[in-house]
């Protein structure tokens, strides 16, 4: 399991995480992205990669 955080104050709503996603985690709400489905992710970081302001951090939960 995977535990996603997004800094919503380095966000710009780009949406590069929520196209880029494989297991469609992600919506853009109120123009930032958010988590709405953590139990599709597949720790694949593609999330991560593709954020250019380091919103998004991929953990294994413990």
């Amino acid at each position: 399991m995977w535990k996603l955080t997004v800094d919503t104050e380095k966000c710009d709503g780009c949406g590069e995480c929520v196209e880029g996603c494989p297991g469609e985690v992600y919506e853009l709400i109120d123009k930032k992205a958010t988590v709405v489905n953590e139990d599709e992710c597949h720790g694949c970081h593609t999330c991560e990669d593709l954020c250019e302001n380091d919103a998004i951090v991929v953990d294994e939960k413990d």
